[in-house]
Order: structure tokens, then sequence, then C-alpha cells
């Protein structure tokens, strides 16, 4: 008998332990992390990284999810439609308080339809294009930060690189949200003393081929946007690997490639300055942290620019092409682990 009731209390006790338990972890507030890219990503890997930063240092108990959109390796827009749903339904299942999206694709795909919606919040981070564009302007459920690119640390580095000279600047990118996005930014720059003399969209690396080809004599530098998501010929859908593509630019590009990723180096590249996507996933943490934290009913924190940027140098790259940088980026690069011999 005394073993019956022993057994009948240790299991009314697992259970209400069980209830609690899953009562606390309801209670809990859930951040669903959103990628454009997928997790293989070096760019989703280091905001990976910033935004874990934050939250190891976080004291208040949250339940965080991330799910890989892959949206900007995917050769057309059905394959980009079917990831967005896919992006939808994670938010359904998980019910976030907070979608944390990353890159403008997520934007695009997913985190736009919920704005002005009770729940979730909305925080952004690492958009190109202006917050306006997604419906995000003055909605009291999103803020977060926009992605700037280091335009006057490139419009420096092509000084250093020439030696004082002053640069024909032609730029690539393809046709996406965020190349579109990125190019904007590049077009509204003030470059003098440089001068930008081409400008060139495109979404199959043949026709990449043909126009960085066609530079020769009329460039001196070549601004590397996007590249995400080429497909290797017009009208068919056999993707173009991101490291084919900058490999052969770098072997056949006449003038001095930059790209504004630090993947760009990374597969093969010789120069990149590229925001920090570390810098960018500890300050949008910070803010969703923060505005979790906040009362209810409270407006949402202020939408700011990522002013960190980060640099990476492939050195036997750039000695192929007489390139000599200040030591100081050289310095950079290897503080950040970018730089390769």
């Amino acid at each position: 008998m005394k073993k019956g009731k022993a057994a009948i209390l240790t299991g009314t006790f697992l259970v209400v332990a069980l209830l609690l338990l899953g009562g606390f972890n309801l209670s809990k507030p859930r951040i669903l992390v959103l990628h454009s890219s997928d997790r293989n990503s070096s760019t989703a890997k280091k905001m990976d990284e910033g935004i874990q930063r934050v939250l190891d240092k976080n004291r208040q108990p949250v339940s965080v999810r991330r799910h890989y959109l892959g949206i900007d390796s995917l050769p057309d827009d059905d394959h980009r439609e079917d990831a967005g749903k896919e992006g939808q339904r994670a938010v359904w299942q998980f019910d976030p308080d907070v979608i944390l999206a990353v890159d403008d694709e997520a934007q695009e795909y997913v985190a736009r339809r919920y704005v002005s919606r009770a729940r979730p919040k909305v925080v952004f981070t690492a958009i190109d294009r202006e917050p306006q564009f997604y419906g995000y302007a003055g909605a009291a459920n999103v803020t977060g930060i926009v992605e700037v690119l280091p335009l006057d640390a490139i419009r420096e580095t092509l000084l250093q690189a020439r030696k004082g000279l002053p640069a024909r600047l032609a730029v690539i990118s393809n046709t996406g949200t965020t190349g579109a996005g990125q190019l904007r930014q590049i077009q509204a720059f003030n470059w003098a003393p440089h001068s930008v003399v081409e400008v060139h969209t495109l979404d199959d690396f043949a026709s990449w081929q043909a126009a960085i080809q066609g530079m020769a004599g009329k460039a001196d530098a070549l601004l590397v946007l996007s590249y995400d998501g080429l497909t290797v010929r017009p009208k068919t859908r056999e993707s173009a690997a991101p490291a084919t593509v900058i490999r052969w630019i770098e072997a056949n590009a006449q003038p001095l490639p930059i790209g504004i990723r630090v993947d760009y180096v990374e597969q093969g590249g010789g120069l990149s300055v590229a925001p920090s996507s570390r810098a960018m996933g500890e300050a949008a943490a910070t803010t969703t942290l923060a505005w979790l934290k906040a009362k209810p009913g409270s407006p949402p924190p202020p939408i700011v620019e990522g002013s960190h940027y980060s640099v990476a140098i492939r050195d036997a790259a750039l000695r192929a092409r007489n390139v000599r940088l200040p030591s100081i980026y050289i310095e950079a690069a290897r503080l950040n682990q970018l730089y390769y011999p």
C-alpha cells in the first residue's frame, strides 16, 4: 500500500513539474531570427555571432529559433516565393513575439506582411532599401538597423590603391532586392574625385562576363555588389556558384575589383570593404531585448543606421595587381580574421 501511495505521489510530482516547466517555457518571450540566406552563408554566421553575443549576456529568459530562407541563392521568383511561404509557416508555427529579420529578402518575402499588426513585432537589420519601401516608416510594431555601405571608406581605399589618382569606377550587380538597394546608395553618393562611368544590373554569369570584359580600358576599378542567385546563362535555372563568379572576376577583370561583402574575399577575391554583419547582429539583438523589456504599449526604439565596417584582404590577389595598401588595412583585416596571405 505504501509503495502504491509513493508511486502515486511520485507520478503527481512529475506531472506538476512538467506542467510548471511547460508553463515557464510558454511564458518566455519568443524571438524568431529570420535569415534571407542559408545557414552556410558567411554573412549569416557572422550575424548569428553578433546576435548570440548579446543573448549570452542577457539574464531575461527568452526562447530563440532560427529560420534560414536561402532566398539569395535561388534562381527565380517561383523558388523565392516558395521559400517565403516556408518562412511564413515558421512564423505561424513558432508564434514569436518578435521577428528579427535579416537582409532585404527576409523583409520582401516575409516580415513586411506583419506591418501594423499587434503581434509580432518586427526588428529588421542589414537592409539596403529604405524602411519605407517595405511599409515600415511610422509603423508602431517595427524598428531596426539600416545597412549603410561604407562608401566613404571605399572612396579613400581607391585613392590609397591608386596612389592618389582618381578612378573611373564601374559597378555590377544582380537585379535582386539587396542589389537594388545597394545600387541606390551608390548612385546617390558623391564619389569625387572619382567618377562612376558604368553601371550593370544583370542576372546571369555569361552577361556578367561580357560586361566585365567590355570594361577593359574604360574603368580603373570595379565595385562588385550582390552576385548571389546568378544563373549560368540567360533563361536557364542552372545556378552559377558564387566562388566560381568571384574567381573568374579576379582572373579576368582588368579594373581592380572591390567587394562590399567580406565573403567576396573569403571565396577568392582580393579586397572588400563591407558593413559589419557581426555589429549589426549585436545592434539588432540589443534593440530586440530592450523592446521586449519595455512596458506594454511603449513606442518602438528609433530606427538607426549601421556605422561599423570590416576590411577583408587576400594579399596574393592584390600583389598580382601591384596594389599595396597601408599596413593599417592589413592590421584591420587581421584583427577580424579576414586577412589571407
